[in-house]
């Protein structure tokens, strides 16, 4: 069952559920928000992000699934914690009403303790921003991906991180606050990922693996370039958090909370 008392994380444009599940076994209630459904169980609202950036907190509609109150879900059978029966509230308070009955629990808090953010990078990395100068709808469209970015980092949070690759950030908002890749953190591979800090410190190597910057990673070809090819899945593959770098936030961030 959910801690009241542990701090609330959010992790936007997350289906992974990599970094959710990472500082939920930190001790953390954290809740994943994407479009799609989370590919693993755990907290999770499947909707705009932006829902939960104007108040709305997610919760779990106790009365729905879990109507013998005996921890168990009706429509499941899972443990209520892990459960599917999510969906947001507003005002500070959790809640639905049912028949003229209110199922919930109040939130003390309703602002998030830390807020992590994975937003698209399709217009924002700098491996397509050439084709801006010949496609001037994909030039609104990565002026609509800043503005989106502006709006998450705005959020109602103690704490704000944001994540993306070098691109356009860099020279619309401003520079990164730190870049790590994630063989700093353990993990074979080389992909530049640079994040954005509100309250936070950079993330600094926690298991560095020999070789360096000019090492071949497995997921490099020889030339360098990332070694997935074209396929529906590919952006999907390439925009999941290393587990490395998941765990690096953690030890970072979580004493912080």
């Amino acid at each position: 069952m959910i801690d009241v008392d542990a701090p609330r994380v959010l992790v936007g444009c997350e289906f992974s559920g990599t970094v959710r599940d990472a500082f939920t076994a930190a001790g953390c209630e954290a809740w994943s928000c994407d479009m799609l459904p989370s590919e693993t169980l755990g907290l999770h609202y499947q909707g705009d992000v932006r829902h939960l950036l104007q108040g709305w907190v997610p919760v779990r509609y106790t009365g729905e699934c879990d109507p013998e109150g005996d921890g168990a879900c009706a429509v499941s059978g899972l443990d209520t914690s892990l459960c599917g029966c999510y969906g947001p509230t507003q005002d500070g308070i959790e809640y639905k009403e049912d028949h003229g009955i209110l199922w919930g629990r109040p939130i003390d808090r309703p602002q998030w303790d830390l807020a992590i953010f994975h937003p698209p990078c399709t217009y924002l990395a700098s491996s397509g921003l050439h084709w801006n100068t010949r496609r001037p709808e994909r030039a609104a469209l990565t002026e609509e991906a800043v503005q989106f970015v502006l709006t998450l980092n705005g959020a109602n949070a103690k704490r704000v991180a944001i994540e993306n690759p070098i691109g356009a950030l860099s020279s619309r908002w401003r520079k990164p606050d730190c870049i790590t890749h994630p063989w700093h953190h353990g993990d074979d591979a080389s992909k530049a990922t640079c994040f954005w800090l509100t309250n936070l410190p950079p993330l600094t190597p926690t298991n560095e693996l020999p070789g360096g910057r000019t090492a071949r990673r497995a997921n490099q070809t020889a030339s360098g370039q990332n070694k997935l090819g074209p396929s529906p899945d590919r952006w999907k593959l390439r925009s999941a958090t290393y587990p490395g770098i998941a765990t690096a936030m953690v030890t970072h961030w979580r004493p912080l909370l």
